[in-house]
């Protein structure tokens, strides 16, 4: 990552997603909104509904980073994947109150979208959902989503 013309220039997806986790592990706003793309930004924090457009995503991000001082994130990339100047990747984070091993933690699984820009890659979107405790078999799902199904049907204005 290198400023080039009082701007942040990440050369790679991974520089970006770097300096992503570093902002959020930071607090640092200045550098989340250095990340954001020009355009079709999107966000969805655990249990939170769909944010579009950059003013309401960094808005979101000015509520949060101030919550994260001490706090410690742990990311591991699962999956990359990167087509004509798209970048996904798939990441599990485990956060934790401080470097104690003690300390409580939390996790979650994020899917990261990064555009390549005139001005470097940046970050698209970014969604987020928490790690459940509980263990579900293929059958639960199928029927979990069957139910939202009929429910989400049933809400229809016709």
């Amino acid at each position: 990552m290198t400023k080039q013309n009082s701007e942040y220039y990440f050369a790679t997806a991974d520089e970006a997603e770097a300096a992503f986790y570093s902002a959020f592990e930071m607090g640092d706003k200045d550098l989340m909104e250095a990340l954001l793309a020009d355009d079709n930004v999107s966000c969805i924090h655990p249990s939170s509904t769909p944010l579009v457009g950059k003013d309401d995503v960094l808005a979101s991000w000015d509520q949060i980073l101030p919550t994260m001082a001490e706090s410690v994130i742990k990311i591991d990339v699962l999956n990359r994947t990167n087509i004509n100047g798209i970048a996904v990747h798939l990441v599990s984070e485990v956060f934790a109150e401080s470097h104690d091993i003690d300390s409580e933690f939390s996790q979650a699984l994020s899917t990261n979208v990064y555009i390549l820009q005139k001005n470097g890659w940046r970050l698209m979107m970014h969604h987020a959902s928490f790690v459940s405790d509980e263990e579900y078999t293929d059958e639960e799902l199928l029927e979990e989503a069957e139910e939202l199904m009929d429910y989400e049907m049933s809400q229809t204005v016709h």
